[in-house]
């Protein structure tokens, strides 16, 4: 069964638009899903569905500025002035709370893919001893740039937040569709299953340009998320998988994937898995192996709970 519901966001003043999909039989754990840069969370129904099939509760929420927690189209890629990156974490936390007060008993895991796998590991910081595990999907690791970058869009999140930056969106995102050989789309990167992309640029939830207050948000979370001892105050106890494909560009092809793990190998996390699937692009949920990112994310919960 599908549910919508809401919840007031950090900032006081937005209410958020939040999903549940309920398992007909009693639930034996909750997997919380944080989702990406400019998509939402109804994207991932049919890892919700196959996880519903297999006794899991599903939950998750469109952030600030994206998907139906959006009132007016102006907002798209804003999430709203003033600490927006430490807001964005705790209304994941919130979301949390809100789950584990319905049920209190069962195992708890995070999965954050792309801007969510960086959400999380800002969130996994302060808040990991509330999970049995975290799952970060499409991440990477640090980039010297970031140091470049920040001061300026400082900045012009105070002048002029909501305005719109195609130019940073080339910075960031401009060389990534270079690596493949599809050419008709600037987005060929998310995914060889090139429907997936055509779908993707049909969609006009998908895919917007972030304002100048959302490149300086997901930047912060970024430059948070993996500097070099981002993970040190992460629980022993916490089980992680770190999956995605290993030509993904945000990942560096996997170079950044793996550098995550060392890391949280270094700061004592005992229970560590590193997939990375050979062919495979961003999107790893929306390949034609999605059956089998779905069945191994599902296989490694089931035997933590």
């Amino acid at each position: 069964m599908k549910k919508h519901f809401s919840f007031l966001s950090q900032d006081n003043k937005t209410d958020l638009h939040g999903m549940a999909w309920i398992p007909e039989e009693k639930p034996h754990g909750v997997l919380q899903i944080v989702h990406g840069m400019a998509e939402y969370i109804e994207r991932y129904e049919p890892l919700a569905n196959y996880l519903n099939q297999m006794g899991w509760l599903v939950v998750g929420h469109d952030h600030l500025g994206h998907g139906d927690s959006v009132t007016d189209p102006k907002d798209y890629g804003f999430f709203t002035k003033k600490d927006s990156d430490k807001i964005v974490v705790e209304d994941t936390f919130q979301l949390t709370t809100l789950t584990k007060e319905k049920y209190p008993q069962l195992p708890y895991f995070i999965l954050g893919h792309s801007m969510g796998s960086f959400i999380v590991r800002n969130y996994l910081k302060t808040h990991s001893s509330e999970l049995t595990g975290a799952i970060l999907m499409g991440t990477g690791s640090y980039k010297k740039e970031l140091k470049l970058v920040l001061p300026m869009l400082k900045q012009l999140n105070k002048i002029a937040p909501k305005k719109v930056n195609p130019t940073m969106d080339k910075l960031v995102f401009g060389n990534f569709s270079k690596a493949f050989p599809e050419k008709q789309s600037s987005f060929n990167w998310l995914s060889k299953n090139q429907t997936n992309v055509t779908n993707y640029e049909a969609d006009p939830k998908l895919g917007f340009i972030f304002t100048n207050n959302g490149f300086y948000t997901l930047l912060k979370l970024m430059a948070s998320g993996t500097k070099e001892y981002w993970s040190e105050n992460i629980s022993e106890d916490l089980a992680i998988l770190i999956i995605s494909g290993e030509r993904d560009p945000v990942g560096d092809f996997g170079k950044g994937p793996r550098k995550t793990a060392i890391q949280l190998q270094q700061h004592g996390v005992h229970d560590l898995t590193l997939h990375l699937y050979h062919e495979l692009r961003h999107e790893i949920l929306h390949e034609e192996e999605k059956e089998l990112i779905m069945s191994d994310i599902a296989e490694w919960m089931e035997v933590r709970v």
